[in-house]
């Protein structure tokens, strides 16, 4: 069975040289004075734009800062499943999307937000869109683990994916709650065990 195809989550055409110059300074912006002391202004000022140009493409401050996180996300979304048709096993998989998501959470735009604003990081894995777009991919890696026999074909497809997605988004967010998960291979050996069981 085919997985994905890589650069499927694309939601914006950032092909447009536009889009990527307003959205590069609107993530340095917010990179630098978080999201709520960024105003448009200051995002035009640091891509030499005119704030009418950023209002051709971005409704207010809102949909900006939305636009910032989902190419955030789409980046990070094609590149782990570039990564993950790679890996042999779900637990592979898995493994790889908590060390790759705890490495995107440690540096850039998330860790300021995290530092500064870790009520807007908590809130964006909450939103329903971003969450729905983050589990996109998951499902025909839990078709193929159970065509492969690591996972139970009785387990319903949505029930895995959602259970997959919760403890990998409560392994990058809270790294440091429970048991001392920290190098790739406590990591592994605990989501074999978990995965296995929950899902064997």
């Amino acid at each position: 069975m085919a997985v994905a195809r890589q650069d499927q989550f694309n939601s914006m055409d950032y092909s447009d040289p536009m889009v990527n110059r307003i959205l590069d300074a609107a993530e340095q912006c917010i990179h630098r004075f978080g999201i709520r002391r960024t105003a448009l202004g200051e995002v035009a000022r640091v891509g030499k734009l005119s704030r009418g140009s950023i209002y051709r493409y971005f409704d207010d401050k809102a949909a900006l800062v939305q636009g910032v996180f989902w190419r955030r996300q789409e980046f990070y979304l094609n590149q782990t499943e570039a990564a993950l048709v790679k890996l042999p096993t779900l637990v592979d998989k898995v493994t790889h999307s908590v060390v790759s998501g705890r490495k995107d959470m440690a540096q850039g735009i998330f860790a300021s937000l995290a530092e500064t604003e870790p009520e807007t990081v908590a809130m964006m894995f909450l939103e329903s869109k971003f969450y729905q777009r983050s589990v996109s991919f998951w499902p025909p890696h839990v078709r193929l683990a159970q065509e492969a026999g690591e996972i139970s074909e009785a387990v319903d497809v949505a029930v895995a994916t959602d259970f997959i997605m919760r403890l990998a988004v409560s392994l990058v967010t809270f790294p440091d709650m429970g048991l001392s998960l920290k190098s790739r291979k406590g990591i592994r050996a605990y989501l074999d065990q978990v995965i296995t069981r929950g899902l064997g």
